[in-house]
């Protein structure tokens, strides 16, 4: 069993996030399959740490969680030749269904349906593997200690170079940027007083795991 450097979370500068970046999550939500990367940002002021407590969102009636594999990317989208390493986490993208399902009727922004605070939860450390190593990779997804998702890298329409190459097109990417690569199938609504873990498995065996419960 390989064993991996673990290293703290970065300060991080940029949050960027992959929607329906799973097949069988698009069609649980009735959503398309994307031909091209599904990319939405939220703001810092969104993010919180392993162990927060999340407020409920005050606008809204329907907070769902989506587990997800996180990654630290690389400066200008590239990686280098002499250390071909990614730093991979697992964070928490809460959303306001009920706000992001009006705001899609009326083809309007997701801001309110994404950004609000304690929307972007993110672990506090991070494991360092070689990029032949993404394969092996699957997160998972415990609410009240059930488990609720499980997805495997290998089943992402984009992986994690192309979605880098993708973003390096259009923005200068920083060396403490952070991408959330998206949630598998089995999203669902959580309610206050609920506690969800997030673990990242290299070959089923847990490397990471970030957790928050929701007041």
């Amino acid at each position: 069993m390989a064993e991996f450097e673990i290293v703290p979370c970065p300060a991080v500068h940029n949050l960027y996030f992959i929607g329906r970046n799973y097949v069988e999550h698009a069609e649980e939500l009735g959503n398309e399959q994307p031909t091209e990367p599904l990319i939405f940002t939220k703001s810092l002021s969104c993010m919180a740490s392993s162990g927060a407590k999340v407020p409920y969102p005050g606008h809204s009636h329907s907070l769902h969680f989506e587990g997800e594999m996180v990654f630290v990317l690389s400066e200008h989208g590239r990686f280098s030749k002499k250390n071909p390493m990614i730093l991979a986490g697992c964070g928490i993208d809460f959303t306001a269904r009920d706000i992001q399902s009006n705001l899609k009727k009326k083809g309007w922004p997701w801001f309110t349906a994404k950004c609000f605070r304690g929307s972007a939860i993110l672990s506090d450390k991070f494991i360092s593997i070689p990029l032949e190593f993404l394969p092996r990779l699957a997160v998972e997804t415990w609410i009240n200690g059930q488990k609720r998702q499980r997805g495997l890298y290998t089943q992402k329409l984009f992986s994690v170079p192309v979605l880098m190459k993708y973003l390096a097109n259009l923005v200068d990417i920083g060396n403490h940027d952070v991408l959330y690569t998206g949630t598998p199938a089995g999203v669902g609504e959580v309610i206050s007083g609920d506690r969800i873990e997030v673990k990242l498995l290299v070959d089923d065996r847990v490397q990471i795991q970030v957790q928050c419960e929701v007041e």
